[in-house]
């Protein structure tokens, strides 16, 4: 089972294979902080995660 985290920069789309969900959330935290935008987290389960969502999801 794999997280996909995704979002968009002036380049263009990146989608970002990673096995658990604190590994997930780190790297959607980098995207963001590297200024990527429409950052969120698919679940396994197909669950989306917008950014705002982030910290709910870490509980």
């Amino acid at each position: 089972m794999q997280y996909l985290v995704s979002g968009r920069d002036q380049g263009g789309y990146v989608s970002l294979a990673r096995a658990t969900t604190d590994a997930a959330l780190k790297k959607a935290r980098e995207l963001l902080q590297e200024g990527y935008v429409d950052v969120r987290i698919c679940t396994p389960q197909g669950r989306i995660l917008l950014s705002d969502e982030f910290d709910q999801f870490d509980a």
